[in-house]
């Protein structure tokens, strides 16, 4: 009898110790098995850049019993927090007009974690997990949820103001503040957040860096975060050129303006002709020719031209008609 007993307890805590190395296990309600492949298929999922925002990367697959029961041992998982995804899919594609069942689940996980599907009336139906991480998500998705029916009446700046103000207040897990960036991204309203609260997210990046999350998962983050500030970094630039070149004219003008405004200056200033240039400009306007002038004051040609040049710039004038213009 105590043998029986001792067999008993040993099955018993044999049991348990085969359950706690089931990190993922549970049963499926299956409607209609043939229309489902008998396997559920485990991915690990990646974070991104991309249209979708994911991708899926396989792990391991498990063989549906009789009863609709699966599970993934503890090797599959690390040791750290992961986002993963356990889906079954579909044999026969579903007729028009019926129901379209959800056919996957996505949920936070480590090694040291465990999660368990309950036997309900869909796919992946009702659950219980004791990952702290995965409790917060869906915190996190039961407030994005208020936004989610609005639709036409969607207020960017309020989903971003009060989802900041969620993230920083409530959330405590670094992957959980990930996944409501990425959402942030999906609405396409990310680079705008990340371009008036730069200082945020260089802080959360560095967090980040400094966590024991896989960098795969926040690479598109970083990236977003360079691609602003080369943004920011050509927008300085453009301005800065804009300004030189504005202020390399507003030089050039002044030049211009000084230059201008001393030519009038010295137009205005006559400086007095010589006693033998005014001689020389008398005979000019009487109509003498160099030649005659040059004889009549007893001086080479030369001399005469010579006087004439200078009474011209002084005069601000450059010809014989001109003289006489003036001297009308």
């Amino acid at each position: 009898m105590r043998s029986e007993i001792y067999l008993f307890i040993f099955i018993i805590s044999l049991g348990f110790k085969v359950n706690s190395q089931k990190s993922v296990s549970g049963y499926l309600h299956l409607e209609n098995p043939k229309n489902w492949e008998q396997k559920v298929h485990l991915s690990e999922v990646r974070l991104n850049g991309t249209a979708n925002g994911h991708t899926y990367i396989p792990v391991a697959s498990s063989v549906i019993s009789k009863e609709g029961y699966f599970s993934f041992d503890q090797k599959w998982f690390d040791n750290n927090d992961n986002i993963y995804r356990v889906h079954i899919n579909p044999i026969k594609t579903a007729s028009r007009g019926s129901a379209i069942t959800k056919n996957s689940k996505l949920f936070i996980l480590s090694k040291n974690d465990s999660i368990y599907f309950e036997k309900g009336t869909s796919l992946f139906d009702s659950y219980t997990t004791n990952n702290k991480a995965h409790k917060e998500w869906q915190q996190l998705k039961k407030f994005e949820s208020k936004f989610e029916s609005l639709h036409d009446d969607f207020d960017t700046e309020e989903y971003l103001l009060r989802t900041k103000g969620y993230v920083k207040d409530s959330l405590q897990i670094l992957l959980v503040k990930l996944i409501s960036i990425k959402k942030l991204d999906e609405k396409k309203l990310l680079e705008k957040d990340i371009k008036e609260n730069t200082s945020y997210y260089v802080g959360l990046l560095k967090e980040l860096k400094s966590s024991d999350i896989d960098p795969a998962l926040f690479i598109y983050l970083e990236n977003k975060l360079s691609l602003v500030h080369q943004e920011k970094t050509e927008k300085k630039y453009s301005i800065s050129v804009l300004l030189n070149g504005i202020a390399g004219l507003v030089i050039i003008t002044l030049i211009f303006l000084v230059v201008k405004r001393k030519r009038h200056q010295q137009k205005d200033i006559l400086v007095p002709l010589s006693k033998q240039e005014n001689t020389i400009k008398e005979l000019i306007i009487s109509g003498k020719s160099n030649k005659e002038i040059a004889n009549e004051l007893f001086i080479s040609i030369n001399t005469v031209k010579t006087h004439i040049s200078n009474i011209y710039s002084k005069l601000h004038i450059s010809s014989r008609k001109e003289l006489l213009l003036k001297s009308k």
